[in-house]
């Protein structure tokens, strides 16, 4: 039963917070917005199997927890309260994305494009400059209290690094965009966590954003 929930919980989150916003971004805005592969940028189609590879384990590991249950994959058997707090993460994680989709709009990516984007720094970017990062995080933990095991646990410390790695090209790539707006509002708005990773000083305004 908890296993099926979990599965639930898991596919519903991958068509709430990728296949829903990059349909109504493609049939409202005319655009499509899954752009990794859109030129050759081999640090950019990398994040993008990334990605999907994290979307591919997540499901699978939820799917082997039914037909083989924790053992086999080596989950270990949290406490009530631990469930109870992954459940709590793993639906702020999600509802924080969601809120933050909906206020990019148009706006919304998942990769660079190369097509300019209109900067968005109302609502939950007020808080932090990359809530939809944040909220992938903060749900990737909930998962692994509900799924608690040393790969789950690897695969939040994964795609922190990877997430890292992409707010650094995108940065770059924002610079290049807005400029002194920009520079403006990442002096005064935190990268994942509010307060925490404002700018200091100018990024560099140099050409690689992960398409070199």
């Amino acid at each position: 039963m908890e296993g099926a929930l979990i599965l639930t919980a898991v596919i519903a989150y991958v068509g709430v917070a990728f296949v829903w916003p990059t349909l109504r971004v493609w049939r409202r805005y005319g655009v499509w917005p899954v752009v990794f592969a859109r030129e050759a940028a081999p640090a950019q189609r990398a994040l993008g199997w990334l990605t999907r590879g994290l979307l591919v384990a997540i499901v699978a590991a939820s799917v082997g927890r039914i037909a083989l249950g924790p053992d086999p994959l080596g989950i270990w058997d949290p406490s009530p309260s631990v469930k109870l707090f992954g459940w709590l993460l793993f639906g702020a994680g999600a509802a924080l994305t969601v809120a933050a989709q909906l206020r990019m709009g148009a706006s919304w990516r998942v990769g660079i494009d190369d097509r300019p984007t209109v900067l968005v720094s109302e609502g939950v970017f007020r808080l932090v400059r990359n809530p939809i990062f944040t909220g992938l995080l903060i749900l990737l933990a909930g998962y692994a209290c509900l799924m608690p095991a040393w790969w789950s646990i690897g695969l939040w410390l994964a795609t922190a690094l990877g997430l890292r790695i992409q707010i650094a090209h995108e940065e770059r790539h924002l610079v290049r965009l807005h400029g002194r707006t920009y520079l403006d509002y990442a002096v005064r708005v935190g990268r994942l966590l509010p307060v925490l990773g404002r700018l200091r000083e100018p990024l560099p305004a140099v050409e690689d954003d992960g398409r070199s």
